[in-house]
């Protein structure tokens, strides 16, 4: 007598007929190559092209609008406006709150939640060490030693590194309080982001080489990015 065994792959195998128990070869290997790229950008779930969009337009619309409003002010085009500690803040909290408003239209409470506090780390690590930046630069002109190049970038380069320090810590204790979840790390993805703070020293050092090359016409970009950062966090 023969034992007649049934191939595993069969379509009477109960693993092949049970739905969301196996997936196919092609549908385990996307979900491994989703997983692993929220993973590696440091995301909870998977962003779909269509919130990347909303938040890339909320950033855009945030960083544009106050943009318009200083030219106006100064009564000069977009691209001949100057940019002081006034207009940089305002540019980078305008467009977190764009790309957050946008971005959490139909979204859980606690999806805004996670936008939020992304938002509330970039601004503060973007208008912290700017005015420090400013606050050494002001110190430097008011002395006669002082009032040079180099020693506006070295007290701009002190308030960079201080003020990402204290961005960093009051960020994490506005949104997280009782100290209930890790501490939100500054990472190399951060460094790069906020590349603003060298610009700005640049920018409110007025350095000379920095109004040939217009280098703050770099900003609005920078900015932009960053509030689609708070937008696509999840």
């Amino acid at each position: 007598m023969s034992l007649s065994v049934r191939k595993f792959n069969t379509k009477d195998n109960i693993f092949e007929n049970t739905t969301g128990f196996h997936r196919s070869e092609i549908e385990a290997a996307e979900y491994r190559k989703r997983t692993l790229k929220e993973c590696r950008f440091k995301r909870d779930e998977f962003v779909s092209s269509r919130d990347k969009g909303k938040a890339l337009a909320g950033s855009a619309l945030g960083t544009l609008i106050p943009m318009l409003l200083f030219s106006q002010t100064q009564k000069k085009s977009l691209w001949k406006m100057k940019y002081g500690l006034k207009e940089i803040a305002t540019m980078s909290i305008g467009a977190n709150v764009g790309g957050i408003s946008v971005s959490s239209i139909g979204k859980s409470k606690r999806e805004k939640e996670k936008k939020y506090n992304e938002g509330i780390f970039q601004i503060l690590n973007s208008i912290l060490p700017m005015s420090l930046v400013d606050g050494g630069i002001k110190l430097c002109e008011k002395s006669k030693k002082l009032n040079n190049a180099p020693a506006k970038i070295a007290a701009s380069t002190i308030g960079v590194v201080a003020g990402t320090q204290l961005g960093i810590k009051l960020a994490n204790k506005i949104t997280d309080p009782k100290d209930l979840r890790p501490d939100r790390r500054y990472t190399a993805k951060d460094a790069i982001a906020n590349i603003d703070d060298a610009v700005s020293i640049l920018v409110l050092g007025k350095v000379p080489f920095a109004d040939k090359i217009h280098i703050e016409k770099a900003l609005p970009f920078i900015y932009g990015y960053s509030g689609y950062r708070s937008g696509t966090s999840n």
